[in-house]
């Protein structure tokens, strides 16, 4: 399953650092995916999140892992999109 997610500059004025199911990208997620995900962990290797009480993992490209540390680091960062391949499965956190 392919999203390509829009992580806006309200997503990352509203993101909280530091906060695997609430930084900017988990929040552009939710607000892409609206009532489907039930769940969402953005970690810098992997995004994980649950729909239909099903697990669903996509590999994190680099530019959201870079994303990941300059925002938790307080760096300023810019709006851009992301492209998540997701597939059906349990990640290894």
């Amino acid at each position: 399953m392919k999203q390509m997610v829009k992580i806006t500059n309200k997503n990352i004025l509203e993101g909280e650092k530091a906060n695997p199911q609430n930084c900017a990208i988990a929040r552009a997620i939710k607000n892409k995916m609206k009532k489907k995900i039930e769940e969402v962990s953005v970690l810098p290797t992997q995004v994980i999140i649950k729909m239909d009480k099903k697990m669903f993992v996509a590999e994190m490209p680099k530019k959201g892992t870079n994303f990941i540390k300059r925002f938790d680091r307080g760096h300023a960062v810019n709006a851009f999109e992301l492209n998540l391949n997701f597939k059906k499965g349990y990640a290894l956190v």
